[in-house]
């Protein structure tokens, strides 16, 4: 029969943790809207090799949370899952407690405030890598840290990808947004002069990150911003052969959002970029962002030091995820969103 008190999972030190043998979840079972996501109790995950379980004390959500939810673009559900999603719990931008490891872990031990990404982060304890992870700047709290991730890392590698290291002039499309919030304060940390394009109820917001210069896309004409040596375009509303000018010739515009995602591969505007690119004087360079921890390194060091924040405009709890993944997969988030257990 199987039992139905505590469960005791050794950790690294030594010492015993009392666990409960299941733990709440948000249940991805089909692709669909949020509002198909359920709520369930789970098994306690049980950490691999060289893995550790954190008790989730919050979770990150992305917009490519929500379009996985959905299985949206169509092709992707060759990675999400055929005819059902694999990953029965989404989400993966995590800040939590090492409450257990495995035997193969060396970095991390109980007790340990850590944030990074994990396997089905919508739930009240998660597992991961022990090399996903780093440890959470003393300064930081859960909720920042678990914004962080994969927008703080996509806003930096758009960036770089654009050479932010040369750049002077930096134009951010998409500026109130998740990835946007980071791309502005990042860019001013290199110390370039920062025009952020937004809505008008934005404003004020994006003038709080720290731009230069905002353009209300709703009362401004975009094209007339034009003699920046990097534009990063989160939005993707301009066609390409018009917004290139936005780039001094010589310049970089990256492409990081504005694929159709309810299409087969959602791939359209990144292959244009690759395409056009060798036929006139801006390098077009689409960005396929990837975790990677020396990058959240980086921003975390930043945030620490408060260079950088997280603009969190919600926190929903753990049962609420439906409603919070909804909110953020209609673009329509001031910064990000996170869910705490």
């Amino acid at each position: 029969m199987p039992s139905h008190g505590p469960t005791t999972i050794p950790s690294v030190d030594d010492m015993t943790t009392q666990l409960p043998d299941t733990v709440h979840v948000v249940s991805h079972t089909r692709y669909g809207p949020p509002a198909d996501l359920g709520q369930r109790m789970a098994t306690m995950p049980a950490p691999a090799d060289d893995q550790v379980v954190l008790r989730v004390r919050a979770a990150g959500i992305n917009r490519g949370d929500a379009l996985a939810v959905e299985g949206l673009p169509y092709a992707a559900r060759l990675s999400y899952g055929l005819p059902r999603p694999k990953r029965p719990v989404p989400g993966t931008d995590v800040a939590g407690t090492v409450v257990a490891v495995g035997p193969g872990v060396t970095g991390w031990r109980h007790g340990d405030a850590v944030v990074g990404w994990a396997d089905g982060a919508f739930a009240s304890y998660a597992a991961a890598s022990q090399a996903s992870l780093l440890a959470k700047p003393d300064a930081v709290s859960f909720e920042e840290a678990a914004a962080t991730p994969s927008a703080g890392v996509t806003a930096l590698q758009a960036l770089r990808a654009g050479g932010i290291d040369t750049a002077r002039r930096v134009l951010v499309i998409g500026a109130s947004g998740g990835v946007g919030s980071f791309a502005v304060q990042l860019a001013k940390a290199y110390r370039t002069e920062v025009t952020a394009v937004c809505s008008t109820r934005n404003v004020e917001l994006v003038r709080s990150f720290g731009a230069d210069h905002v353009v209300d896309y709703l009362t401004q004409d975009l094209t007339t911003c034009t003699g920046h040596d990097l534009v990063v375009d989160l939005v993707g509303h301009l066609p390409l052969l018009h917004a290139r000018r936005l780039a001094t010739p010589g310049g970089r515009y990256v492409v990081v959002g504005g694929g159709t995602a309810r299409s087969v591969t959602g791939m359209r505007r990144f292959a244009a970029a690759t395409l056009l690119s060798p036929f006139v004087s801006q390098r077009l360079r689409p960005l396929f962002a990837t975790p990677k921890r020396t990058d959240l390194a980086t921003v975390l060091s930043l945030l620490a030091s408060g260079q950088v924040h997280s603009a969190i405009e919600a926190a929903y709890a753990l049962r609420d995820a439906a409603d919070a993944i909804e909110f953020v997969g209609l673009g329509k988030a001031r910064g990000r969103v996170v869910l705490v257990p």
